[in-house]
């Protein structure tokens, strides 16, 4: 048999805290479950990480410990030391498991479903304010009581708005989880500045069927004893089952719901609706039975060119990009969208002349340079479509453009977006050769 020294010792003390890691990580995980550690901004998480750090570093310590209690002993072997070792973390570890298991607090079930508590609280017959009148407090709450202690207690609804008069007494119904099945169940009711309600509810541990019918009227004296008086509150209760949510859609499910939600969406813009509400349906992406519609709605408008032109010199550079888009999807561009498009593109212009006027101190976020370049990259889509379908020539503005966007180097937007597109399409369209500094095409 092999002697323990140093070196073997601090091989069961590592082994050992590896093994005391990952036990007592598991028992934290057991215990985060059992106990309902909340799983906000990762607390339970913590926990188990926690907790297994410290259960690793008191294996390794106990490793040790063990590894020379065994190199001290008649069989100073590494295996003998490396069972002891072992097999107290695992025994450790299973007591701890037990006694949390044992303490922890396990809601009933009826055929697999959680139950909930219902009660129905009967107030006295000199009780004569409406209980909904009442100020103060309205609280209902269900404890586990064991040995005259209470151990736990989970708060519940006392439904005042709910109240009921029957033969001349209120009645206020409760509820709450029954969130475990452990002690003797008592309920706890105040109104206002009075308690309504302190009674032990007759439930055994794991309710059953019968149990989902009201009970009778209680609480019932003993034999032989007078009446429960009318003057003092009573009560009656039964389980009801908490049926488990739905399962969520499934993939296909989901996808038919959001269909049918953006074709009701679709289908509640009225015909005569103003251009900007149909522009958000005809990108090339969109479902082609509704971009189909709504390109219809469109050009159906009369005078649908000059809104289309307006939009595309709105102020908001979303709603300008989208009708310029729009325009370069036309089939048959006419001379009135050309027009538009031009307008568009001495906008871009006037925006550059701006951007370029102003300095960084007015402008730090250099969103003026932002603006432009999103309206020239819609303003380039249409150009393109109409030179293409139109023989329309724009060369005069993007020369323009492009002469501008030389101006502003300290913008990497205007260099990249602006300057780079209108050199290429220069060169493409006019002959005209790119000049030192243009950022040449991707």
């Amino acid at each position: 048999m092999k002697r323990l020294n140093w070196l073997l010792s601090l091989l069961v003390a590592l082994l050992t805290g590896i093994l005391a890691l990952f036990a007592a990580g598991l028992v934290a995980a057991a215990y985060a479950d059992w106990y309902h550690l909340p799983s906000r901004e990762g607390a339970s998480g913590f926990f188990v990480l926690f907790m297994g750090l410290l259960g690793g570093v008191a294996g390794t310590v106990l490793g040790l410990i063990v590894a020379r209690v065994v190199a001290a002993g008649p069989a100073p072997g590494f295996g003998r030391a490396i069972l002891y070792a072992f097999g107290t973390v695992v025994s450790v570890s299973g007591i701890i498991a037990l006694l949390c298991y044992g303490f922890a607090d396990f809601p009933p079930t009826l055929e697999g479903e959680e139950l909930r508590l219902e009660v129905e609280l009967r107030l006295p017959m000199d009780h004569k304010v409406p209980p909904v009148e009442v100020k103060g407090a309205r609280d209902f709450e269900l404890a586990s009581v064991v040995d005259h202690t209470q151990r736990a207690v989970r708060y519940g609804e006392l439904k005042v708005e709910q109240a009921r008069l029957e033969e001349g007494r209120w009645i206020v119904s409760a509820e709450v989880l029954l969130f475990t099945s452990r002690g003797d169940r008592v309920i706890d009711a105040h109104l206002g500045e009075s308690s309504i309600a302190g009674f032990v509810v007759p439930l055994p541990a794991h309710p059953g069927k019968e149990f989902e019918q009201w009970s009778e009227w209680g609480p019932r004296p003993p034999a032989g004893s007078s009446a429960w008086p009318d003057s003092k509150t009573s009560y009656r209760f039964r389980v009801q089952r908490i049926p488990p949510p739905p399962p969520p859609p499934t993939a296909e499910e989901y996808e038919a719901q959001k269909e049918a939600a953006e074709q009701a969406k679709f289908d509640a813009i009225p015909a005569n609706a103003p251009i900007g509400a149909w522009l958000e349906y005809t990108p090339e992406w969109m479902n082609e039975k509704r971009r189909k519609t709504a390109i219809s709605r469109i050009i159906e408008r009369p005078q649908f060119t000059h809104e289309l032109g307006a939009l595309m010199l709105d102020e908001d550079p979303r709603k300008a990009e989208a009708a310029l888009r729009f325009a370069g999807s036309i089939p048959a561009p006419d001379a009135g969208i050309r027009e538009v498009v031009a307008a568009a593109g001495r906008d871009v212009i006037g925006r550059i002349k701006k951007f370029n006027a102003s300095s960084v101190e007015q402008d730090p976020s250099y969103e003026g340079a932002a603006d432009a370049s999103i309206r020239f990259s819609s303003w380039m889509v249409a150009v393109r479509a109409l030179r293409e379908k139109a023989k329309a020539d724009f060369v005069p503005e993007l020369r323009e453009i492009l002469e501008l966007s030389r101006l502003r180097t300290d913008s990497y937007v205007v260099q990249q977006d602006i300057r780079r597109v209108s050199s290429f399409y220069m060169k493409e369209w006019a002959g005209v050769e790119p000049m030192p500094g243009d950022p040449p095409p991707k």
